[in-house]
């Protein structure tokens, strides 16, 4: 299975805001764009991104606490242990992704003093419409295992069509 690959400033900032959010989850996207084969130069317009490859961060407010302490019966993990993107953030960042042509590269949370796997709750909210299928099937999924409040580990888990599973991929920064 091929590596998943994400700058490492990216992943700097990834961790820095896992260690702030402990010991809550926190959760966000990356969103970019593959690089762009060498064509002939062409004259630049405003607003057309460069040749090169995007990957920005886009933090997302987990507001689970919020839903738990207004409903703790439908809502009866806190944020020690679950994540809920703020919806309007999320669909910000989306139109945001439509906007700009970018794709949905990662989710990304953490797990506060748990294990950085891929749990049957992640696997449930990355295939919300079907069970059987992902909702982005290009999209690589990021866990950050933080520990007392520390960055112990992360792990990168993309979708297998042939087990009809995530699976983990080795995990690079460059």
């Amino acid at each position: 299975m091929k590596p998943v690959t994400i700058r490492k400033a990216n992943f700097d900032r990834i961790v820095a805001e896992a260690e702030r959010e402990f010991p809550f989850e926190c959760c966000g996207f990356i969103i970019g764009s593959e690089a762009k084969p060498a064509r002939p130069p062409v004259v630049a317009r405003p607003g057309i991104e460069g040749a090169g490859a995007i990957e920005e961060v886009r933090p997302i407010t987990n507001i689970q606490n919020l839903k738990h302490a207004e409903d703790p019966i439908a809502f009866a993990r806190d944020a020690r242990t679950a994540f809920l993107m703020e919806p309007r953030e999320h669909l910000a960042v989306m139109n945001e992704i439509d906007r700009r042509r970018l794709n949905l590269s990662a989710v990304y949370h953490s797990h506060p003093d748990h294990d950085a796997y891929f749990s049957a709750t992640d696997r449930a909210q990355a295939c919300s419409f079907d069970p059987g299928e992902p909702d982005y099937p290009d999209t690589i999924y990021i866990v950050i295992s933080v520990r007392a409040g520390k960055f112990a580990r992360a792990a990168a888990f993309r979708w297998d069509s042939a087990s009809k599973d995530f699976a983990e991929a080795e995990l690079e920064t460059t």
